[in-house]
This record gives structure tokens, sequence and C-alpha cells, in this order.
């Protein structure tokens, strides 16, 4: 049952090998064909059109630089793929962040040196606005270029952060141009010692729909300028003012207007809607809805435009019911005005502690081990008798003891 007649190939001794053998003619090696012989049969279905045009195309694959994934970064930040793509952004970078860096000026902060500390206040003085005039004729034009685009966004990048540091930026113009002088915690704030991100709702609020505003200003703006854009822009620094910073929310462009910048503000109190506001003496607008010019906001503009060198700035606030548009123009009296004294609090406040670096809660916090001179970090020890500290492994101990003595205590 089942079976069949016909013995199975398998029944004999190698009866299969027979069915796929050819009979091959022995000839020299030089007449041997050791090609692969072609089909002769030809495919019953083509291949869609844009599969065959794919497969044979020519074009060579483009090869994406750090500048383009940067691009892509800020117009899609959110992208899947883009988390695949190492950049100079990230920690696996190495030459090409060696090359992109080696284009940007030295942030504020590698002025830092200990030794100063050991200065009089005014031999500090003078020391700070030697440094001044030193900076000042150092930054090159093609330098802050560099920063400006590498930084792009903005807070989202390690640069943005590290050179906003002891610099008076924009949002910061108007404590240092009103105030008498820096207090210790707003010269913390300047330097970035305690710097974190805030979570608190009305900056979340801000962050979030700062997109949504840019996107309904455009919109508005299209309608009555000729090739209107507009493009992200990084933190900007003036090379003839290297103390000051801008980090403007984006660039205008139009063929009818020339270059300007854009400051979006999207206040969480006023989320829904403007009523009540012309009620609010804080409120950034008067009762005409123009932007109050001894409000934070104006100066933050004012400075936008004097290190960005152009003569108007869009100031857009925007609500779930309103957008309101103002284009402010640069103050040439303003900016006469109150430029000097940011220029005074920098030289006399801010950059003395670039130099000295007196207040950093890290330097403050952590003693410096007697032997080898570096911070506390791990175990360490003080002297019963100095006070002096002293790491386990400088000091070679093992364990801690109330009366302990470092070896020059103990020789005296």
């Amino acid at each position: 049952m089942g079976l069949t007649e016909k013995p199975a190939l398998t029944s004999g001794e190698c009866k299969w090998k027979d069915l796929s053998r050819k009979e091959v003619e022995p000839a020299p090696l030089k007449k041997i064909s050791f090609h692969k012989p072609k089909r002769t049969g030809r495919l019953d279905r083509q291949l869609p059109e844009t599969v065959r045009s794919r497969s044979s195309s020519t074009a060579r694959a483009t090869v994406l630089t750090d500048d383009d994934i940067k691009e892509l970064q800020i117009i899609a930040p959110g992208a899947a793929v883009l988390t695949s793509l190492e950049n100079s952004d990230t920690d696996t970078a190495s030459d090409t962040d060696t090359e992109e860096h080696s284009n940007l000026p030295e942030p504020l902060t590698v002025l830092f040196d200990g030794t100063l500390r050991e200065l009089s206040p005014q031999e500090l003085q003078v020391k700070s606005e030697d440094t001044f005039h030193r900076l000042k004729n150092k930054l090159q034009p093609h330098q802050c270029e560099r920063l400006e685009f590498v930084t792009r966004q903005q807070s989202s990048s390690k640069d943005w952060q590290t050179y906003r540091a002891g610099r008076i930026t924009s949002t910061r113009f108007y404590r240092v141009a009103t105030a008498d002088n820096i207090s210790n915690t707003y010269l913390s704030e300047i330097m970035q010692y305690n710097h974190t991100q805030l979570n608190v709702p009305s900056v979340q609020w801000g962050k979030s729909m700062e997109e949504t505003a840019r996107q309904a200003y455009t919109s508005l703006m299209v309608e009555n300028h000729q090739d209107f854009s507009v493009s992200s822009c990084g933190l900007m620094v003036r090379p003839s003012e290297p103390h000051l910073g801008s980090s403007p929310d984006g660039m205008v462009r139009c063929t009818c207007c020339g270059k300007g910048l854009v400051e979006i503000k999207c206040p969480y109190k006023y989320r829904d809607g403007l009523q009540g506001s012309a009620e609010d003496r804080q409120f950034c607008l008067d009762k005409s809805f123009s932007l109050k010019n001894s409000h934070p906001y104006y100066y933050q503009t004012q400075l936008h435009m004097f290190v960005s060198d152009v003569s108007y700035c869009d100031f857009v606030l925007w609500t779930r019911n309103e957008v309101i548009v103002e284009r402010i123009l640069k103050n040439a009296e303003f900016l006469q005005e109150n430029l000097p004294k940011a220029q005074h609090a920098f030289i006399s406040t801010v950059l003395p502690e670039i130099l000295t670096r007196r207040h950093d809660p890290s330097l403050r916090a952590q003693s410096v081990c007697k032997i080898c001179e570096r911070p506390d970090f791990g175990k360490t020890i003080n002297c019963a008798r100095c006070n002096c500290h002293f790491h386990y492994s400088c000091a070679q101990i093992k364990r801690k003891s109330a009366t302990w003595l470092c070896r020059e205590c103990q020789n005296n």
C-alpha cells in the first residue's frame, strides 16, 4: 500500500548522482570556462519603474557632515533616525569635534587663574582691566560666526551653555544695567555655578509653545512681506564686545525689510488670553499693547540688535487667543546710556570672578589635599593639629582616627 513498483533512487548505490552528472570531456585549463552560465530565459513580469530606476542609478550616496546633522536636528529634533547619527555634540565625537572646536574662540571661563586670588582688590582690578582690553583685540569675526552656527540648538547645546558662562547676555542686560551692584547670588547665576534646567510650569509652557507661536508669526508676516523667512540662530557674540552675548529666537529675512530678529514670548499667566493684563503693572505690554521700554524684554531686544548689528527685532507675544507682533527698532540713545553700565559691571565685578572664581561653590566647598594639592574626593582625613586635609591614599592610611597627625606635625 502506498508503494510503487518503480525502485527508489536510493535503493541502489549512489544512483542519485547519475541524474545531475553531465558528461565532460577533459581539456587543458586554458580551454575550460569557469564562468557561471547565463540565464537564457526572461522574467515574465517587469520590475516596477521606481525599482528599475533606483537599481540602475549611478548617483553616489551623499555623506552627511556634522553641519548637515545639526541642521536636521534643528529642523526635526525628535526624529528617531538622528539618534543613531553621531556628531560633534556627542560624547563619541573625536577628530571632527577637535577640528570643529579649533575654529571656536576660547570660552571666558578659561581665564581662571587660582594664583590671582592672592592679589589685593586694587591689583585684581588692574588685572581685570588689562584682561578686558586684551579680550577686545583677540576675538575674530569668523570665530563668532562659527560659534553662532554650532550653538543653534541653544539650551540643548553644550557649547551654548559653556560660552554663555561669564557673559552678560540679553536676558541679564536689564538687571546688570539697572542695579547699583551685582549681588553674589546673581553673580553665581552669570557664572552658571549652579546651572540647572528650570522645570517650572512657566518655563516649560514657553518652550513647548514657542514653535506654535513661530508658525503663527510666520503666517502673519508672509502676507505682507516679500520672500519672508525665519531661521534658527545660536549664541551671538560681537567681536568688539566679547563680554556680551545674545540668543534671539530667530533670524528674520525679507527682501522688503532686510535682515532682522524675532523674540517670542508665551506668557503662562495669560496663556488663555490677555484679559486683565492692562491692570497688571508687571506685564510687559502697556494698555495700547506696546512693549514697555522700561521692561526687561525691551532691554533684551535692544541688546539682541546691538550684538547682531541689525536695525529691528519683531517682538511676538502669543496666547491661545491672540498673536501680537510689534516691530522694535534699535534705540541708539538707549544703548548709549546702558551699554557702558554693562561694561563697567563686567570689568568691576564679573571679570574678577572669572579670573578667581572666589564664589564657585565647587572650589569653596572642596578643600585641597596638602600632599597632591588636588580637591578632596573619595576618603579624606584632617590632621588633628594643623587641620589640613589629606587623601587616604596620599597619607597612606586605611582608617580614620580622631588623633591622627600628618608627618609634618609628627616631626614638630
